[in-house]
């Protein structure tokens, strides 16, 4: 006769924690390349010649294809679960603005703020304070864009909300969340 072994219950939560947390680093990678990528290339394209025209074209195409990249990964989220795609790409184009615009700068060959050797590195890492990345693209002419993009992400966060309010008529939208009463006690009128 064949005994029978208990069933140990899987523990899922530490994989969805290591999946959730790869989902972030991949949507902070994604936002941070389809931002500052364009940037790159107009600086590389434009050498030390960087003009308004150049500017332009930084303030147009950048959130452009942040947008592109944010539609693609917002369907691939929701099929993951993942709540905050968009916030999690503006995170990473914030955080990873100073190694972006000091790549910009070596490609263009100038000297983006003065900087050379070590102090190159000194502004990567100093740029993941938001105002050092605000301040330095100013320099870089990627300004308006990285405006563009903060500003409408959170205009897009915000409308997002106040539709899933309004369609819901101003109940919580967590339907699971219900009280411990039973379904047999009488509602008081």
């Amino acid at each position: 006769m064949s005994q029978v072994q208990p069933v140990e219950p899987k523990n899922d939560i530490g994989v969805f924690r290591g999946r959730r947390s790869e989902l972030m680093v991949g949507f902070a990678a994604l936002g941070a390349f389809s931002f500052w990528f364009p940037d790159v290339l107009l600086h590389l394209h434009a050498g030390p010649n960087l003009d308004s025209r150049h500017g332009w074209a930084i303030t147009v195409l950048a959130p452009a294809i942040f947008l592109m990249a944010y539609v693609v990964a917002r369907r691939f989220a929701g099929r993951q679960h993942f709540n905050w795609p968009g916030a999690t790409m503006l995170l990473g184009v914030w955080l990873s603005g100073g190694l972006f615009m000091t790549l910009a700068a070596m490609a263009s060959g100038s000297n983006f703020v003065g900087g050379t050797g070590l102090w190159r590195l000194v502004v990567i890492v100093v740029s993941i304070i938001p105002i050092v990345t605000y301040v330095l693209a100013s320099y870089d002419g990627s300004l308006f864009a990285l405006l563009a993009i903060t500003v409408g992400g959170l205009l897009i966060c915000g409308i997002r909300r106040s539709c899933m309010l309004w369609s819901s008529n101003g109940t919580p939208s967590d339907a699971g969340l219900e009280t411990s009463k039973s379904h047999d006690e009488p509602k008081a009128a």
